[in-house]
């Protein structure tokens, strides 16, 4: 279970994932040490998946951003959803509660990209009823998490 300290190191790496032991433990007033075995506890625990960068798009060519809303027959919902897991163009793919079955975050360098990469070839895939593009015109806010306190499986 999470507790104050567990969640202020969370916040504190959410902001800036190359912050040293060090940083960190004057910033929580913990020793160096703590912070480093509480860290190695929630990587061990999966709570922390991975350190990553977070790059800015619009320095390279795929800046527009389209959701995807796609609708498949129930028998075709693996192999469509295989397909997109292995789409390049795929950012981040969900399964979702009517009124679609997926939705999926993509990044193209123009429109169409989007259609002769995507469109078409998941339009063709057996079981897929309905694809629904949504253009993005900018984007307005992006948080990568705030972790509250007690935020851990509801408690």
């Amino acid at each position: 279970m999470l507790d104050k300290v567990d969640n202020a190191i969370l916040n504190e790496l959410a902001k800036d994932g190359r912050t040293s032991m060090a940083d960190l433990g004057k910033k929580l007033n913990i020793a160096p040490s703590t912070v480093f075995k509480r860290i190695e506890k929630l990587k061990s625990s999966g709570i922390i998946q991975r350190f990553t960068i977070v790059v800015n798009p619009e320095y390279f060519k795929h800046s527009i951003i389209v959701f995807l809303s796609i609708t498949v027959d129930p028998m075709e919902k693996p192999e469509v959803e295989h397909f997109l897991l292995r789409m390049d163009h795929m950012l981040e793919v969900y399964e979702t509660l009517e009124p679609s079955d997926f939705l999926a975050k993509v990044r193209v360098h123009e429109i169409g990209e989007l259609k002769s990469d995507i469109l078409i070839p998941l339009s063709e895939l057996p079981g897929v009823r309905e694809i629904k593009p949504i253009l993005t015109v900018k984007k307005v806010k992006e948080q990568f998490w705030n972790i509250e306190e007690y935020d851990l499986h509801g408690n």
